[in-house]
C-alpha cells in the first residue's frame, strides 16, 4: 500500500469519527439500484439469497441496507472501524437488516478465492492512486467467481476539478486533495481521475471484460462546476 492509500484511509476515518452517519449519504447509488435490477431483481427470495454481493468501501452502509432489504446475501469492506460501527447501528436500528461487515483494505481483501457473484464500489476506488488502484482491481478480480460482476461508480476526468483541485498530482490521474475550497468535494484527500480509455486498459490488464461505461454529469448550485461520474460495469472475464 502507498502513501496516498494511507491518505485516504486517515481522511475518511476521521470524516466517520467527527461526523458519524452525516459524513455520508444515507440513500443508496441509483446506478447501482439499476446495476443490481438489471441482473437480479427477477429472482425469486429464495435464489436472491444464493447471491452474494460485497461493498468495498461500504462506508455507513448506505448501499447495504438496500441491497440486505432485497434479500441478497450482503458483505461489506471498510478501512475504517468507525465507519464499520456506525454501517453495523445503521442496517441493525434503522431498517432491521444485517450484513457479514469486515474492517480492512481493498487491497487485501480477505475472502477466498470465487466467493462473491458480485462486487460493488460506489466512489472509493476513486481515492486510489493507479498503483494501488492495480492492486484493489487484482483482489476484487480474484475474490469474483468466473464471470462474475463487477460494478464500479466513480469520478471522471471531465471534473471540474481534476485541473482546478489547486493540489500537487500523485500521478498522472491522481490528485493528492482537491484543496480548492470553490470546487466540489474539496477536502476529501487523494482523488482519481478516470476517463473511458483508461478503465478499459487497466481493466483488461486486471482480467476484467468492460460491459459498459456511462457518464452521468452534474453541475453545482452557483460555482459552475460540473462533476461527472463513471457507471462502470464489468465482469471477470476468466
Amino acid at each position: 500500500m502507498t502513501k496516498t492509500h494511507d491518505d485516504s484511509v486517515s481522511r475518511f476515518d476521521q470524516l466517520f469519527r467527527e461526523k458519524g452517519i452525516r459524513s455520508q449519504r444515507s440513500y443508496p447509488n441509483e446506478q447501482l439500484i439499476q446495476f443490481v435490477a438489471g441482473n437480479w431483481f427477477a429472482l425469486a427470495p429464495e435464489q436472491r439469497r444464493e447471491i452474494r454481493i460485497l461493498e468495498v468501501g461500504c462506508g455507513s452502509g448506505a448501499n447495504l441496507w438496500m441491497l440486505a432489504k432485497e434479500g441478497f446475501s450482503v458483505y461489506g469492506i471498510d478501512s475504517s472501524a468507525a465507519g464499520i460501527a456506525i454501517a453495523e447501528s445503521h442496517l441493525r436500528d434503522k431498517w432491521g437488516v444485517s450484513a457479514s461487515l469486515e474492517c480492512g483494505s481493498v487491497v487485501d481483501l480477505p475472502y477466498g478465492n470465487g466467493f462473491f457473484d458480485a462486487v460493488v464500489d460506489v466512489v472509493t476506488l476513486q481515492h486510489l492512486n493507479l498503483e494501488d488502484s492495480a492492486r484493489a482491481l487484482a483482489e476484487i478480480r480474484r475474490v469474483l467467481k468466473p464471470g462474475g460482476q463487477f460494478f464500479s461508480y466513480r469520478a471522471s476526468d471531465r471534473c471540474s476539478m481534476f485541473l482546478n483541485s489547486g493540489a500537487d498530482f500523485v500521478d498522472a490521474v491522481t490528485v493528492s486533495n482537491v484543496a480548492n475550497t470553490a470546487m466540489p468535494l474539496h477536502g476529501n484527500g487523494p482523488m482519481s481521475f478516470w476517463g473511458p480509455a483508461l478503465v478499459r486498459q487497466i481493466y483488461l490488464a486486471q482480467g476484467f471484460e468492460v460491459e459498459s461505461i456511462e457518464r452521468h454529469a452534474r453541475t453545482y448550485g452557483n460555482c459552475s462546476c460540473t462533476v461527472e461520474y463513471l457507471a462502470i460495469t464489468a465482469k471477470n472475464s476468466s
